[in-house]
């Protein structure tokens, strides 16, 4: 019997492969290829805050939709011929050495030189009905991206753990009118709240339906409350930290990739950047300034061992 065997050709073309090609990747990638660095994006195009209609408390661009920046900072980097974006996932990750042999979904192989991750996050929401349509927008999670644009009309917040006493008094600066459906027996201590005029309601939420301006949240009783905002708190943040686990990086205790603060791993070769790099205060503009940082202390790695290689 004989076996046909299929051998694909292995790219060797690029020094580093950035895997994620959102604000924290083509950072990074602005760097390399300023660097004249042969540098590769694996982009799928599913960035976090792709749902939002605006991207708000961003410098010089507050409240520009998420994927026109994402699209401005691609454009901007077909000025650099060593950079090159692939619509591609990358599977598998294996140091071998002083390289990195990479595997895409399409079954394609590229070894490069290092590895930066910007691999990013994903909500885990309630699994309440319309939280997932209208998140982003009017189900929302941060007051510094959505607070303003919201300020003044009644909100909610749609939670049931200890940060829920942490969001309040931000929400209450901004909105006079808070009220907290904890979907359950609550599990902190309300009686704070509650002296600030905060409502708290146990009744479980079945449903947050669009309502105009607004959004309405039906609870288990059939009431129904209008409001012009809801905060919904995510039950876990899911951190895309396999390719980290394949190549050996250490993890935090909520996922994270552990990082120096030039954005390295605890795996020589291997950086990362943005969400996946810490647990909390995700903003685009710290995901870019991660990516800068990686971008270039990569390249000044690089140079350093060419340097050496003389």
């Amino acid at each position: 019997m004989q076996h046909r065997y299929i051998y694909t050709m292995k790219n060797t073309l690029f020094e580093v492969a950035i895997i994620g090609g959102a604000s924290a990747g083509l950072s990074a990638a602005l760097s390399l290829g300023r660097s004249a660095r042969k540098t590769v994006i694996f982009d799928t195009g599913n960035p976090r805050n792709k749902p939002a209609a605006h991207a708000q408390n961003l410098f010089t661009r507050d409240g520009t939709p998420p994927l026109e920046l994402l699209s401005i900072a691609r454009e901007q980097l077909k000025k650099y011929p060593s950079v090159e974006i692939r619509k591609e996932k990358v599977i598998t990750a294996v140091k071998g050495g002083d390289r990195f042999l990479l595997t895409t979904a399409k079954g394609e192989e590229y070894e490069v030189r290092k590895v930066i991750l910007a691999t990013g996050v994903k909500d885990l929401l309630p699994e309440i009905p319309g939280v997932s349509e209208l998140w982003g927008n009017k189900a929302i999670h941060c007051p510094y991206c959505h607070g303003w644009e919201t300020k003044d009309g009644p909100a909610a917040i749609i939670g049931n753990d200890a940060a829920v006493a942490h969001q309040a008094p931000l929400i209450l600066n901004l909105n006079k009118e808070l009220t907290i459906f904890t979907n359950g027996k609550s599990t902190a201590d309300i009686e704070p709240l509650q002296r600030k005029s905060i409502r708290v309601i146990e009744t479980p939420v079945t449903a947050v339906k669009d309502d105009g301006e607004g959004i309405r949240i039906v609870l288990a009783d059939g009431t129904e409350h209008y409001k012009r905002v809801a905060y919904v708190r995510p039950l876990k943040l899911l951190f895309n930290n396999e390719l980290a686990v394949q190549l050996g990086c250490e993890l935090d205790e909520e996922g994270a990739v552990k990082v120096s603060e030039f954005q390295e791993t605890t795996v020589p070769g291997v950086l990362a950047a943005g969400d996946i790099s810490h647990p909390r205060m995700h903003q685009v503009s710290m995901a870019a300034a991660g990516g800068h940082k990686a971008g270039g202390f990569c390249n000044g790695q690089l140079c350093q061992e060419d340097f050496g290689s003389f």
